[in-house]
């Protein structure tokens, strides 16, 4: 352990953030910018501050979900973003290009940056490490698989999105070695023959960002993507704005919701409009909306509606549109909806037998990759993570009644397994997406960052010895 190493691994800090990907890194910035006396540490195990999954791609194909213009990090300053790319990407940018990820994990690098040459910097700390335990006394202690601790008097989870949850299906093993659990693996794509076949178990955006990632390395090959519905997410168009229609007396049935949502998409298109402007309308009260219905309804969501809603609101951008269209209209890439009922492997390809959803039918695929695309595991008691399984087992966390995440209050304080929200422990991300349902895309993070950011402000009293100055974040992470 180096000097510096050393004497962070006996530092006390006022808020130590797990998790660096975007979520954690803005939490960060926010807190610099409303408490700069709070001192603050990040703890992550990734390579680069801000990037997490999604920015953290290699792939310049791989393209925001959102215009330039929605996708500024700062709550209060809405065209941050798209100033930013006109002078670090390109002048030719404009409010509706769809930018590549890596350029935008540049960004939030970028803003730690500038947090660190404001004068608060020597309070802002970025920590290379996992951490696997929490103990809670008068302050938090947090322990690192290095076996160093940090103390703090509150702990942020910001871990966003785990692996997908293992398959089952019949002959599929741990051991099978032409099936990649996680398609975030660095060699998930490795070695696959250019002409050759894959088989990507799951139909939304991640089946889409290795499609266009197979496509930029020149695979030649078929590209089968199977789904229970085989539902593909839809594209990206200029609308014009719908007016709001919900609003609290609404409907608190997805009966009714659908209902109403039916009648206002019949209207745009009577008025020469398009479902994107209703969708999209929503946008601002989703939150509201689900925190409206019972749990009853929230699960017959879960059931009946979750899958075309994915797909209508996560939306992709018209460049990644036109590639999957290319890809299926020669035949490329084929989709399918049903489920896998057989799996073995044989020397040089993979056997995958597919049951059709309507017509019952079972064919047989040989291929030479299985890669799940199911997206994140959300249910905790599942999630193989150290710290996680730590909370859980200590009662200091409990799953949300859908196990979509942790349960936590309106400010994000985790509830601990008797009921009571923590005074000291907060999650940030996908974790709260059974109490908010949205907590995914930028939007809402940032307005969860800038919130929390808000409440520590306010309930927190600085007072935590900071560590040196040459241990703060740009002196060991240069981000950006």
């Amino acid at each position: 352990m180096t000097r510096k190493e050393a004497d962070l691994s006996h530092a006390k800090f006022d808020v130590v953030v797990v998790g660096g990907g975007f979520s954690g890194a803005l939490l960060a910035v926010q807190l610099s910018r409303r408490a700069p006396d709070l001192s603050v540490a990040v703890v992550d195990k990734g390579p680069l501050p801000g990037r997490g999954l999604a920015y953290g791609t290699k792939y310049s194909c791989h393209l925001l979900n959102v215009p330039a213009s929605n996708m500024s990090a700062l709550p209060e300053e809405p065209h941050h973003f798209l100033r930013w790319a006109k002078v670090n990407y390109g002048t030719s940018v404009q409010p509706t290009t769809f930018l590549p990820r890596p350029a935008y994990g540049r960004y939030i690098g970028s803003l730690l940056e500038d947090a660190m040459a404001h004068g608060s910097g020597r309070n802002l700390h970025w920590i290379k490490g996992e951490a696997s335990s929490v103990t809670r006394d008068q302050l938090i202690e947090i322990r690192l698989t290095d076996g160093s601790v940090r103390v703090a008097q509150s702990l942020v989870l910001a871990v966003g999105n785990f692996p997908p949850a293992n398959l089952k299906i019949p002959g599929l093993s741990a051991g099978s070695s032409r099936y990649v659990r996680s398609p975030w693996s660095a060699t998930a794509l490795h070695e696959i023959p250019k002409n050759g076949a894959v088989l990507l178990i799951g139909s939304g955006l991640t089946s889409v960002d290795l499609a266009v990632a197979l496509k930029s390395e020149g695979f030649a090959g078929h590209i089968h993507i199977l789904s229970r519905r085989g539902l593909m997410p839809l594209t990206q168009r200029p609308t014009g704005q719908w007016p709001h229609f919900w609003d609290e007396p609404g409907p608190q049935t997805i009966r009714k919701l659908l209902r109403l949502v039916r009648e206002q998409v019949r209207m745009a298109s009577e008025s020469g409009g398009d479902w994107r402007e209703v969708i999209d309308s929503l946008r601002p009260v989703t939150q509201n909306i689900w925190q409206s219905l019972s749990l009853k309804e929230r699960k017959r969501f879960l059931r009946h509606v979750r899958s075309y809603w994915e797909v209508h609101r996560h939306r992709i951008a018209p460049e990644i549109g036109e590639t999957i269209a290319n890809l299926v209209h020669q035949g490329q890439a084929i989709i399918y909806a049903g489920r896998v009922t057989d799996y073995r492997e044989f020397p040089g390809h993979a056997e995958v037998a597919l049951q059709d959803r309507k017509t019952g039918d079972v064919r047989t695929l040989n291929v030479d990759r299985v890669i799940n695309c199911t997206g994140p595991e959300t249910d905790c008691r599942r999630i193989e993570d150290p710290l996680i399984k730590n909370l859980l087992a200590h009662g200091l966390a409990r799953p949300d009644p859908l196990f979509l995440g942790l349960d936590v209050d309106p400010n994000g304080a985790l509830i601990d397994s008797s009921g009571k929200p923590s005074p000291a422990l907060y999650v940030i991300g996908p974790a709260r997406k059974g109490s908010l349902w949205e907590t995914i895309a930028v939007p809402e993070l940032r307005a969860q960052a800038s919130d929390l950011a808000a409440h520590l402000a306010c309930t927190l009293e600085p007072g935590i010895q900071p560590v040196p100055e040459d241990e703060a974040i740009g002196a060991e992470a240069n981000p950006g």
